[in-house]
């Protein structure tokens, strides 16, 4: 907080920017903090991969193979692999293998293919190196010979061509995945199409297990047809309030992923404020580069925080959105599960509005009901809570709201 009207916000995953959100004289601003972590050191990092869970190292794992390839994650996570990627290849290379054998391949699903400045970010300096291919869900896969949901699955094929199968991807709260990373890096990361809506129909349908992974029906039935084609090691990164890797585990797929959920939920652990609340703001950083992917600050809200809020309070989503509205090539506009955006059930009588200089056009009405207000600006927003709110309100900001999640009362209460 910059002073008792003022609250700087992160802007962006890739940007580095802040934006200041100033609040009217008589707000209560309260700042909902996670208990976050520092970044791992260079020497922990190198530990982490050093010491994988469930799974041999990747000296061993390397030890003969012809090809490999390491799959890792796009520019819609904010997943900081560049450096993991480079560590991943010098260990495959001081086993024996080559530069030309290792392929880096990034995982979009349904996203937009990577560009070269999503290359360079995500890759760094290695992209110059090894070959960097972006997933192509059409052009790109052939039969997996496993089935998801009763039905073949086709996954890339350079990642069926290699002996050698490496993922890396964030781990975060996940609506019906109960948290990222691990085998979704496949699917529906190198899936087809067919495959990435199978993959949300599990939510569509109900099926989704929410924020848990044990008993999750997705996960369970993701995890069985990924060990079948096969991912030989799994890095999983658990990132901190300033999107730095804070945790790390690394091994096999579903045993490393388990570990790093649990970093994620302690990392990401908010307490509940001492009084309810009169209004919510979640900043969608740091999966906030484009509109399509801003909801994911609202697992918090159906994870228990409607709890903190008064009946009637609304909530207010920023997302920087650089990107604008994104692409998606089911859930975008022309997409194939595109349906106009309905008003969501579990935020019951909470308004929603939206502030995102991404809707200054009509086009994001693709990815809000009509009926949330939208705004452009941080201070149009204000405008419109001040009308509606009492003289004196409490305002609860959660300002990395896709990786925060609400501890139970007896918790918080510790």
């Amino acid at each position: 907080m910059i002073d008792g009207q003022t609250l700087r916000a992160p802007w962006g995953a890739w940007t580095g920017t802040s934006i200041d959100l100033v609040m009217p004289p008589g707000w209560q601003p309260i700042e909902l903090t996670m208990r976050d972590a520092p970044a791992l050191t260079p020497a922990e990092l190198e530990g982490a991969l050093d010491h994988p869970v469930g799974a041999p190292g990747l000296g061993a794992l390397a030890a003969g193979k012809r090809r490999a390839v390491i799959a890792i994650d796009d520019m819609t996570r904010p997943t900081r692999t560049a450096p993991l990627v480079s560590r991943v290849v010098s260990r495959l290379v001081a086993a024996g293998m080559t530069l030309d054998s290792i392929t880096v391949l990034i995982a979009v699903g349904a996203h937009q293919a990577a560009t070269p400045e999503d290359v360079r970010v995500k890759v760094g300096d290695l992209a110059s190196r090894v070959r960097v291919v972006s997933h192509d869900p059409i052009d790109g896969v052939e039969p997996a010979g496993v089935s998801l949901a009763g039905k073949p699955v086709s996954v890339n094929r350079e990642f069926l061509a290699s002996d050698l199968r490496i993922g890396i991807g964030g781990v975060m709260p996940h609506p019906f995945a109960g948290f990222s990373g691990g085998g979704k890096i496949v699917l529906p990361g190198l899936s087809d199409l067919d495959g990435v809506v199978r993959s949300h129909k599990y939510a569509l349908m109900g099926f989704g297990g929410g924020l848990q992974v044990e008993g999750n029906r997705f996960r369970h039935d993701m995890e069985r047809a990924v060990r079948e084609i096969g991912l030989d090691w799994s890095v999983n990164v658990v990132l901190n309030g300033r999107c730095e890797t804070a945790a790390l585990v690394a091994g096999d797929f579903v045993e490393a992923h388990r570990a790093a959920a649990g970093r994620a939920l302690e990392i990401g652990a908010t307490e509940a404020p001492r009084q309810p609340l009169d209004a919510l703001v979640l900043n969608a950083y740091p999966k906030d580069s484009e509109l399509l992917q801003v909801e994911a600050a609202l697992v918090a809200v159906r994870a228990g925080m409607t709890r903190w809020l008064r009946p009637d309070a609304p909530i207010a989503l920023l997302g920087a959105c650089p990107m604008g509205l994104g692409s998606h090539q089911l859930f975008g506009p022309g997409g194939r599960l595109f349906r106009r955006p309905i008003r969501k059930s579990y935020l019951g009588d909470h308004v929603l509005h939206v502030v995102s200089a991404a809707t200054r056009d009509d086009v994001p009405r693709a990815a809000f009901w009509e009926g949330y207000p939208y705004h452009d600006r941080w201070e149009s927003c204000v405008e419109a809570l001040a009308a509606t709110l009492p003289s004196r309100p409490v305002v609860g900001f959660a300002l990395c709201g896709p990786l925060q999640l609400p501890l139970p009362a007896r918790e918080s209460a510790r």
